[in-house]
């Protein structure tokens, strides 16, 4: 079968279509590893390949035959980042966006009743999208000016995910899944049963995996499509591997991997409760925490790489940086730099634990709040760029607009705007 994905591949190449940037090109199977095939010089997993070509026959356009070359011209940027908690649906936590190198001013902040701790999400308009303890979901225009709100059951700990067609998905803790329109209108809400505080996430065929009282899958219409229950609450939230798993942890100390089809797929022991969602690398690889302050790395049927030892709880969620570095804070009041072998390449002391996700700009700088009221800015190597004091706790993941723009809520119950 790799033969033949190949050979169309080869193909599609010489039709002259506009090419994506490779940003780690290969010249055969061999130089890829896992899963992975090498594919229009890229390293990518079968199953993608496979449906990249399979959405090309679709649109009646046979190989070799789409008429004469034209020059390509540059190509076109690749979309790294997606409007949902840590970037996308495989949380590497990597914007397109360029953040502030020096240390920002604040631009204006939005107060709710309540503190924040939600991820803030930027949809395609720059509207920004988050929602509070105080049982309310808003959205900001850039200028800091109120869009909307709309009032939910109970306290909103979820970070939204924006559809294609800019339908806003969120949960809350009355146990609803609320799906809003663009403008604020309620299109639908669905009763989960169980307090709804991890964020979704949302695949390519659009539907929705949420985390209750287990793993479900929603359709856009709102409809559950399947549900897997687990022992306890799952706080965890879902990340999307692309052979076409959803992988949560459980307070029970096991990561869940489930098809997208609903079945079971496997669980791996991981020795202590997760809090905190997976991420998943270019290469396939799962990251994910533990409240006995281990970063855990498995491969993609679930079996055990390495263990990385922190000196408290990780509750964040692992981000991933271009390079493949992983970034992780620790209630033990420092943030990791780790290597894709499990080596330590670096850490950085804060001055309070770590709850909040790391965020990694389109230059490889980080930014991450801490529970000593501040906002860190870090370099790749690891050099403390500035900080920026908030004046409350910040468990909230930042986000960046397209102007440079830092978002991030805090515990004083603002959504914050600095450049």
């Amino acid at each position: 079968m790799l033969w033949f994905l190949l050979a169309v591949s080869g193909l599609a190449l010489s039709c002259g279509a506009r090419q994506n940037p490779r940003p780690t090109p290969c010249m055969s199977d061999r130089e890829c590893h896992g899963d992975r095939i090498c594919h229009e010089g890229r390293c990518r997993f079968v199953q993608e390949v496979r449906a990249g070509l399979e959405g090309a026959g679709d649109a009646g356009t046979p190989p070799g035959d789409a008429g004469p070359t034209e020059d390509p011209g540059p190509p076109e940027p690749v979309q790294v980042e997606a409007p949902m908690f840590m970037a996308g649906p495989r949380h590497h936590g990597r914007s397109d966006h360029v953040g502030p190198a020096s240390a920002p001013t604040e631009q204006w902040s939005y107060r709710t009743r309540a503190r924040i701790f939600a991820s803030p999400v930027v949809g395609t308009d720059g509207t920004i999208y988050v929602g509070s303890l105080d049982r309310t979901f808003a959205a900001i225009a850039p200028d800091g000016s109120l869009r909307w709100r709309y009032a939910a059951g109970d306290k909103v700990y979820s970070t939204a995910a924006i559809g294609a067609d800019g339908t806003v998905y969120f949960g809350s803790d009355d146990g609803h899944l609320t799906a809003l329109s663009a403008a604020g209108q309620l299109v639908w809400r669905l009763d989960l049963e169980d307090q709804v505080d991890a964020s979704p996430v949302i695949g390519g065929d659009g539907t929705v995996y949420a985390a209750a009282g287990g793993v479900i899958a929603v359709t856009p219409q709102g409809a559950i499509r399947w549900r897997v229950p687990t022992a306890s609450h799952v706080r965890s939230s879902p990340v999307l591997h692309p052979t076409g798993l959803v992988i949560v942890g459980t307070p029970e100390g096991t990561v869940l991997a489930v098809r997208t089809d609903g079945e079971v797929a496997w669980t791996a022991a991981a020795g202590a409760s997760i809090e905190g969602g997976a991420s998943v690398a270019d290469d396939g690889t799962i990251y994910i925490g533990t409240d006995r302050g281990h970063v855990l790395a498995l491969d993609g049927a679930g079996h055990e790489k390495w263990r990385f030892q922190t000196g408290d709880d990780v509750r964040a969620t692992p981000a991933i940086a271009s390079d493949g570095t992983v970034i992780v804070g620790s209630y033990d009041r420092h943030v990791y730099a780790i290597a894709p072998d499990g080596t330590q390449r670096w850490r950085v002391e804060t001055g309070g634990r770590i709850r909040a996700s790391a965020r990694i700009d389109a230059e490889g700088r980080i930014y991450v709040g801490a529970q000593d009221d501040t906002l860190y800015a870090i370099s790749p190597a690891g050099e403390v760029l500035w900080r920026h004091d908030l004046g409350q706790d910040v468990d909230s993941t930042a986000a960046l607009g397209q102007d440079g723009t830092l978002y991030v809520g805090a515990d004083d119950g603002r959504l914050h705007a600095l450049r």
